[in-house]
């Protein structure tokens, strides 16, 4: 009776009863142990690695809502269970109160498609990045990270819990080729979120030589033939979806995502992503033709992607607009069909002539840490599943920080709390972007059907819009010092981004910048504390401090184009950088009048299982305090049986 997590010995919470009750009721139900071996040993194994037998096949009367509600009490990783008590008595009751079918509970149950067999592949702490069938269909190849440790490509067989390394390079799995060639990312990494990126090569999945082929690539898909490949790769700010090799499709600002080239070879499926994070994704397909079709839109999240076993329809997985998670089937003329709906994340990687899939069930987090320069260990002040960290007050005792994940899903949500654990308390919808100097105002962007920009007071006040002449979107907004107006990076109609000074009262904006250049969207614009200059980065790589008044821009010497600067501390004298790479984040002080560099702080996550992405660090201007928050995935693969129409 007891769950998979005390048979491991791992922390448990009222899930694991949760589990041991779903034993029991199917113990009612069927009249015979769900789980029991020869042995304790035995039982003990069948917990952890196989499913009871399905209850219709043993008691053919026992209603279908009940049934999946025993199957859901009965999920191996405790995110796919119930929540609590309370959410199962819930069920139950609406099982006893709707006759046999159990209709309420069908929302609520694990799976749309009863059929569906799940077997795990994988029990290792940390994600899986991209996983494909072998050529012969008996075996698993996958890029993983365990343990904290950089992504490696592995290979398992479908019936064993045992995976070994390739010995291969640092990186992950792009694609299989039908003749065992694999396409592989080296130094594979999360750099913004979701969107990864590393070199593309070549390599035999018998054994041989790696074959560098290009820089900057995402995501990769064989051809049927072997010949050639789709590839997503990214160039100057823009991303490309490229078939073949070499020719370009698509081009976006967007980022695209899980290019799958089609069993025939004419079509190409991928992911179109509108926003960094989770929201406004669509499917889409480019044709033989080179004609663009959109098969299905607004989905909050789009974690896979892979042609149907028959080749007939798109399969993709994700978090619908109805904030659903699942996997959906969509054709070409664009009908989409659900099919299979799940209590947790999953994620759509390969499927087979044969029916057979593999998915990872998957378990987020977004992690807000904080501390100062001098503290030994960074406290979590995360609120719900994901906390993302914003601008501090200037004297360090409050943070503005986003909720991007499924608490606040699809619009994202921005509040303010006190650094000495008070509640958190919510302002309003949208991405809050800056605290004003006085602390009682908070500028944040909203993306739900059109871009705007919202003043939301953080005591009393009233909330309001802020009118914006001739700009549709905006990607940052920060105020200036004169609390009369805002510094804006946005984009009119046909026209590139642009930083605007816009009057927080109404009125015309002023242009400051138009020429091409680069700024972090998470941390903006570094603004000196008289509001008169800021720090931007053009596209050459080169720093500059902006005077927008008089037009001038002179460099920043010692800042390399990787780093990005932060803040200016109160009296303007030093300027806060860091590196933008890897898991831990060397924040520097830089004195301008000099250029001496200090060392004020490096960033690190305590504990880096599962750690996919560390976002750029705030830091107060006061210098008292930094935040900063990461991705934690933890993912396990399973093969699955059933999904097919």
């Amino acid at each position: 009776y007891m769950s998979p997590e005390q048979v491991r010995g791992l922390p448990v919470d009222a899930r694991s009863d949760i589990f041991s009750f779903g034993v029991v009721l199917y113990e009612m139900l069927a009249g015979r142990h769900a789980f029991r071996g020869e042995s304790s040993a035995d039982t003990m194994t069948a917990i952890l690695r196989e499913e009871p037998v399905a209850l219709p096949q043993l008691a053919p009367e026992v209603p279908a809502g009940l049934n999946r509600i025993v199957q859901r009490c009965l999920e191996k990783q405790p995110a796919a269970r119930f929540r609590s008590a309370a959410d199962l008595a819930y069920a139950l009751e609406a099982v006893a109160t709707s006759g046999s079918s159990g209709s309420h509970a069908e929302g609520d149950g694990p799976a749309a498609s009863p059929r569906a067999r799940f077997r795990r592949l994988t029990f290792r702490n940390g994600h899986v990045a991209i996983a494909r069938f072998t050529p012969d269909g008996a075996g698993v190849v996958y890029g993983a990270a365990w343990d904290g440790r950089p992504h490696e490509i592995f290979t398992s067989r479908t019936g064993s819990p045992e995976s070994r390394s390739l010995g291969l390079p640092a990186g992950s799995l792009l694609s299989m080729s039908a003749a065992g060639e694999m396409a592989i990312s080296l130094g594979y990494h999360n750099f913004s979120w979701f969107q990864v990126s590393g070199t593309l090569a070549r390599v035999a999945l018998a054994g041989g030589g790696v074959r560098p082929l290009q820089k900057n690539v995402g995501h990769a898909d064989w051809s049927p033939d072997g010949r050639t490949m789709a590839l997503v790769r990214y160039k100057g700010g823009h991303c490309m979806l490229e078939y073949p090799a070499g020719k370009v499709v698509h081009e976006t600002t967007d980022w695209l995502s899980y290019c799958r080239v089609s069993p025939d070879g004419r079509n190409v499926a991928f992911g179109r992503n509108h926003r960094t994070g989770e929201g406004e994704a669509d499917v889409c397909v480019i044709d033989a033709n080179g004609k663009l079709i959109t098969l299905a839109t607004d989905f909050t999240n789009l974690s896979g992607l892979a042609w149907s076993p028959s080749g007939d329809e798109v399969w993709f997985s994700g978090i619908n607009g109805e904030q659903r998670h699942g996997i959906w089937g969509a054709t070409l003329d664009g009908r989409v069909r659900e099919v299979h709906v799940a209590a947790t994340r999953i994620t759509l990687h390969d499927t087979r002539p044969d029916g057979r899939a593999l998915v990872t069930m998957d378990e987020l987090r977004l992690v807000l840490c904080v501390g100062g320069p001098s503290d030994e260990r960074e406290i979590d002040m995360s609120w719900f599943d994901g906390s993302f960290a914003g601008p501090l007050s200037a004297d360090g005792s409050r943070i503005l920080f986003i909720e991007v994940a499924e608490a606040e899903n699809p619009h994202y949500a921005c509040y303010m709390r006190g650094l000495d654990f008070s509640p958190a308390v919510r302002l309003g919808e949208g991405i809050g972007t800056h605290i004003s100097a006085d602390g009682e105002w908070v500028l944040a962007v909203t993306h739900h059907k059109r871009h705007a920009l919202m003043l939301y007071p953080v005591g009393f006040g009233e909330a309001r819009e802020i009118p914006l002449q001739g700009i549709d979107r905006v990607f940052w907004a920060g105020f200036h010092p004169d609390g009369l107006h805002a510094f804006v990076v946005g984009a009119g109609p046909g026209h590139p981004r642009a930083i605007h000074l816009v009057p927080l009262a109404g009125g015309e904006a002023k242009l400051l910048w138009d020429e091409e250049f680069d700024f972090d969207r998470l941390v903006g614009l570094p603004i000196t504390p008289d509001g008169e200059r800021f720090v931007l980065k053009r596209a050459s790589g080169e720093h500059v401090l902006h005077a927008w008044g008089s037009s001038t821009s002179e460099p920043l010497p010692g800042l390399t184009p990787n780093e990005v600067a932060l803040t200016f501390d109160v009296p303007g004298k030093f300027l806060y950088v860091t590196a933008n790479t890897g898991h831990a984040r060397r924040i520097d002080r830089i004195e301008l009048a000099t250029g001496a560099r200090t060392p004020w702080r490096t960033t690190q996550p305590m504990d880096p299982k599962g750690v996919a992405f560390v976002a750029t660090p705030f830091v107060a201007s006061g210098g008292s305090h930094y935040a900063y928050s990461y991705l934690r995935l933890i993912t396990n693969l399973h093969v699955v049986e059933g999904l097919d129409r």
